[in-house]
């Protein structure tokens, strides 16, 4: 969704006596307006930087919050919400990021044709290679609702699964430690699952049945109608059916049920079930952008909205499952979210966070905003690092052995910036004398399930039983949340 997505209504009422008259026997027709091209471009122009002030309460922002930037007002004071991260639909350079809010690029699509190849995308060439050395290490979004027909980016499956796969190779090329996320559906219902099923299919079949490489999923979680304009046109409000998918209908949502909290989760679920079955089980998932779109002359007002945002919040920070979670962010279900939206121009779009006259800066908290910002200045700032896991190579070693050791270590606290600390193999319980194998190793980690691996290779290691130990924040200079799951143990035999 961008530009507040509530577009505009679909067949035109042709007096105020059929407005009233569609309410009452309840046939809303609604629909989700265009991006407005223009508007796109001069969002990212120099006069209309996002400036995020330096927060002056101290309070640090927290890595799993985020919003979705439909304008860029001068003195939106974003840092009143403690944001950990934002977009703006766009892949630009480093804006003014005086928060240490973290940027996170959308590189837009378009199908231009029938075939695989017949697409383009914004931004590409040198911009794109600019942006990409503009933001190291960032996470990248590819597309925004490629699901959307008619609408946004507008891609069938096979086009979609041809152009990730040419802009993973560029963005990974450029910044081998980006992360690229594949996906940015409207909302994780069957149909869409289905269409992201045949973007894996096509995948494999234009290169060689190889799996799709992803580093994370990106989701949005609307709860929105799924019918097709072509099969029922006074029906088709919401989400309309995904492109290159023969189906006129797929689940059908009624106007109130925009806030439907069980939805809202079993969605959460049924998509990490998806991943798993995929074979992606274990990665990142965001949900960039979800809100409450429908205006409050349909009873979503301030507080319904702000009843949905707080529970939203609470489920996502809360959520885990020790199987369909994230092992690298103690097994949440979620790893970042992003609220939609921060406003435009006046509060036409519900959900909006920030209100004013366009030219009239600075705008102020809407009641949403306020919330939103009262929510996160409860949280404080926490660091948990951990192994999340540790083995050793190869199985079954024969004497003398040269084992490799290999630990991923994990972050699952909030911190945005980076937290320094030593990692250290030991042959022994390091409490009761156990030996250090190597050197200190150094690892800088951000939270929100950011993980690193370390190595070490144990050479010449004679026949016997060994326990070995990997510890993270060896020397005890971060303060975490939680202190007791910084080793990890593993035993192994040395043969004969």
């Amino acid at each position: 969704m961008i530009n507040g997505e509530f577009r505009n209504l679909r067949g035109v009422w042709k007096s105020v006596l059929a407005v009233f008259l569609l309410l009452f026997i309840g046939v809303l027709i609604f629909s989700f307006r265009n991006e407005d091209s223009a508007e796109l471009a001069s969002a990212g122009s120099s006069s209309e930087l996002l400036y995020l002030p330096l927060i002056s309460n101290g309070a640090a922002p927290q890595c799993r919050f985020g919003v979705n930037v439909i304008q860029d007002p001068a003195n939106v004071q974003l840092e009143k919400l403690r944001l950990g991260w934002y977009l703006n639909y766009q892949a630009t350079g480093n804006l003014a990021l005086n928060n240490h809010s973290k940027y996170v690029p959308v590189i837009r699509l378009s199908q231009t044709g029938p075939n695989a190849q017949d697409f383009s995308y914004s931004p590409s060439g040198t911009s794109l290679l600019d942006a990409i050395a503009a933001n190291p290490g960032t996470d990248w979004l590819i597309g925004n609702e490629p699901d959307r027909k008619d609408f946004q980016d507008d891609m069938e499956p096979h086009v979609y699964a041809a152009a990730y796969a040419e802009l993973y190779n560029i963005i990974k090329t450029a910044d081998p430690q980006a992360r690229v996320f594949a996906g940015t559906i409207v909302q994780p219902t069957p149909i869409r699952l289905q269409y992201l099923n045949m973007v894996l299919s096509s995948y494999a079949a234009q290169n060689g049945g190889a799996k799709m490489p992803v580093d994370g999923w990106s989701i949005h979680n609307f709860i929105l109608n799924e019918v097709s304009c072509d099969y029922d046109p006074g029906n088709c409000w919401g989400a309309d059916i995904p492109p290159g998918v023969n189906a006129d209908v797929g689940q059908v949502v009624a106007v109130q049920d925009n806030d439907n909290m069980d939805l809202f989760k079993q969605r959460i679920v049924a998509f990490r079930q998806w991943m798993a079955d995929k074979g992606y089980a274990g990665l990142p998932l965001t949900v960039s952008e979800y809100g409450i779109l429908m205006p409050d002359w349909l009873g979503f007002d301030a507080n319904r909205v702000n009843t949905f945002m707080n529970a939203t919040f609470d489920y996502m920070e809360t959520a885990v499952d020790p199987v369909l979670g994230d092992p690298n962010d103690n097994y949440k279900l979620v790893q970042t979210w992003s609220w939609f939206s921060t406003g435009a121009v006046g509060d036409q779009y519900n959900g909006y966070l920030f209100q004013g006259a366009e030219g009239n800066y600075p705008w102020n908290l809407s009641a949403m905003g306020q919330n939103y910002a009262n929510y996160t200045a409860n949280l404080i700032k926490e660091v948990d690092l951990y192994p999340s896991s540790f083995g050793s190579l190869p199985a079954s070693p024969t004497a003398p052995a040269n084992l490799t050791l290999t630990a991923t270590v994990a972050n699952s606290g909030t911190n945005v910036l980076p937290e320094n600390f030593v990692v250290r193999f030991f042959n022994g319980n390091p409490q009761t004398g156990g030996t250090q194998l190597g050197s200190d190793q150094v690892l800088s980690l951000e939270g929100c399930g950011h993980f690193k691996t370390v190595t070490y290779t144990w050479q010449n290691v004679p026949a016997g039983t060994y326990q070995i130990y990997v510890v993270v924040d060896a020397l005890g200079a971060v303060s975490e949340s939680n202190e007791v799951n910084n080793s990890k143990m593993i035993s192994l035999t040395v043969g004969n």
